[in-house]
């Protein structure tokens, strides 16, 4: 994963929120930054306050840029594209947030943050997401195992790439503590698939941990995964 320093001058301007919601983000050492997962087709420009803090982020790919904390404004630019409307996002200690850039149904650029504030999970419980950001793969077979649960089971069908970014439809799951695994197929469109499965991840969890996997598109073809 490459690192992007945004110039200290880029704060110099703080732009209004446009009706988009202010989110917050920091590095994992603590350094404020942003991450970005390109789920289009094409490369895609990161701008935060009109200059470019992540070039050409290939199609499938994840990466983090560091700023200065504070106000900016965020816009993505895909190759041969028009930038998306700007969006109000606050670069501050406290967690790394996340955004998503997507091919809405319009075939407009669109993006969603991956932050998520409502899905509390309780004492002696975790919980997982999987999200298909993968625009070339078609239906997926997305099947899970859980810690109190061993028999393979499908996270929901169909499954289809979310290109909406206000109806993320793949929910959190809730299980106990433990080992999650999840695997990904295109056919056949049940749980047979599950032994010969190209895409296996498994998922140790803690009490009150709660993390989220994204489908991409992977290079060559087929599709990948990534934790966030």
């Amino acid at each position: 994963m490459r690192l992007h320093t945004i110039s200290s001058l880029a704060i110099l301007a703080l732009l209004a929120a446009c009706g988009n919601d202010t989110v917050t983000g920091t590095f994992g050492d603590g350094k404020p930054a942003l991450r970005v997962v390109n789920a289009l087709t094409t490369p895609v420009d990161v701008l935060l306050d009109g200059s470019v803090v992540i070039a050409a982020l290939p199609a499938g790919s994840i990466d983090t840029a560091l700023s200065p904390s504070g106000n900016h404004t965020l816009s993505l630019r895909p190759a041969g594209g028009a930038s998306s409307a700007p969006q109000s996002v606050v670069i501050s200690d406290g967690a790394l947030s996340t955004v998503a850039v997507l091919r809405a149904a319009n075939g407009s650029v669109s993006s969603t943050f991956l932050d998520d504030t409502n899905s509390i999970v309780p004492a002696g419980a975790t919980k997982l997401r999987v999200l298909h950001f993968a625009p070339n793969a078609g239906t997926l077979q997305v099947f899970r195992t859980q810690p109190d649960y061993q028999q393979p089971i499908s996270w929901q069908f169909p499954f289809t790439y979310q290109a909406e970014p206000n109806s993320l439809s793949a929910p959190f799951y809730q299980s106990t503590p433990g080992t999650w695994e999840v695997r990904v197929w295109q056919t056949p469109a049940d749980a047979s698939g599950w032994a010969s499965a190209p895409v296996k991840v498994q998922v140790p969890l803690s009490s009150g941990q709660k993390r989220t996997i994204v489908i991409l598109d992977k290079p060559g073809g087929g599709v990948r995964v990534e934790l966030l």
